[in-house]
């Protein structure tokens, strides 16, 4: 399956660096030089990432607006370009929570990298955890369905959530079962600690 990656420059430049880099049988390049149409995009689908000079944001409303967007498709990952000698603006950056900003003149290898890195971490598992409820018969195999990008996008997002609340919960756990051993090595700590404080105090 081929990811939809949007580019979003007036730069041919950079539109030709990417055709470049992201191979055609692993990525469908969806090229915009303008904001309409990088709405008209997400209109039509849900992209695995955005790629975006922000010299298309002509103010910090039209960045919001964008961010509103994204938020909506459930935070497709979002890289910027920035010339080297062009002032990229401070609002954008918490407005757009891009994943990272590439300053110009950058490694294509590294862009590349940073896009397939972003998909990997999004991507919705082929197969479902074995410890699943064995699916009767008549029932639709979800594993083996070809889901809308949106469903996956929406699956995968809560499959995340889950994710990091287990880990806050077993961190919390680690933590207090370590609290009485690490209270028990400050205890037997203290008396030689004490004692050297003593011993030091008499040689000077």
């Amino acid at each position: 399956m081929a990811y939809n990656l949007i580019i979003a420059s007036d730069s041919p430049v950079l539109k030709k660096l990417c055709q470049s880099i992201f191979p055609e049988e692993t990525y469908h390049l969806h090229l915009a030089g303008n904001l309409d149409e990088i709405n008209h995009c997400l209109d039509s689908f849900t992209p695995e990432a955005i790629i975006l000079e922000p010299s298309l944001l002509d103010s910090t409303e039209s960045a919001l607006y964008l961010n509103n967007r994204l938020t909506a498709a459930g935070r497709v990952p979002f890289f910027l370009i920035a010339g080297t000698f062009e002032p990229l603006v401070r609002e954008f950056l918490p407005l757009l929570r891009p994943e990272k900003v590439f300053y110009k003149p950058f490694y294509s290898e590294s862009l590349a990298e940073a896009i397939k890195e972003a998909i990997e971490k999004n991507k919705v598992p082929d197969t479902l955890p074995e410890e699943l409820p064995e699916i009767k018969p008549g029932q639709e195999n979800l594993a083996s369905a070809s889901l809308p990008s949106d469903l996956r996008r929406e699956i995968r997002l809560l499959v995340q959530q889950e994710i990091q609340t287990a880990e806050k919960e077993l961190e919390e756990k680690i933590r207090q079962s370590l609290m009485p051993e690490i209270k028990g090595l400050f205890n037997q700590q203290e008396p030689g600690t004490n004692n050297l404080i003593h011993n030091q105090g008499r040689k000077s």
